[in-house]
């Protein structure tokens, strides 16, 4: 028995996958590992089908929620451009879920992240810099 206990506590830790979930599908990934200087693009390692105007869910392990977090995402407007926007702050350890809305129902969602923050800072200009310490990247496809 302490033989057992011995290779279960030797076992290797995985990284914490996030859930996203639309319209009767749903895809877990884990963090990417290839993401811009900031962390502010990164390579998806997961894709999903969204149809336009519908909902995107999402689901975070407790190594997330106990973290702040947030999710970006980019979208094509109903008028062709593309934009960017964000979630507020979650921070209070309790959110583990999240239900991403687009603005309009004709806009349609691109690519989404959920970041975890693992500190903050200012800019030259006194604004809020988040420090991403991982982020879970999906591509989104109509």
């Amino acid at each position: 028995m302490a033989g057992g206990l011995l290779l279960a506590g030797c076992a290797p830790s995985h990284d914490p996958e996030v859930t996203f979930f639309a319209d009767g599908e749903a895809v877990r990934i884990t963090p990417s590992p290839v993401c811009d200087a900031k962390l502010e693009e990164c390579k998806p390692t997961g894709e999903l089908a969204v149809p336009g105007g519908k909902s995107l869910n999402i689901n975070v392990p407790k190594q997330v929620a106990q973290a702040p977090w947030l999710v970006v995402f980019r979208y094509r407007a109903a008028d062709g451009s593309v934009q960017k926007a964000r979630s507020a702050l979650f921070g209070d350890g309790g959110t583990y879920a999240y239900t991403l809305r687009t603005p309009t129902a004709g806009d349609q969602l691109m690519h989404v992240e959920v970041q975890r923050i693992g500190g903050f800072g200012a800019d030259q200009n006194n604004e809020v810099i988040y420090g991403v310490d991982a982020s879970w990247a999906l591509t989104v496809r109509a």
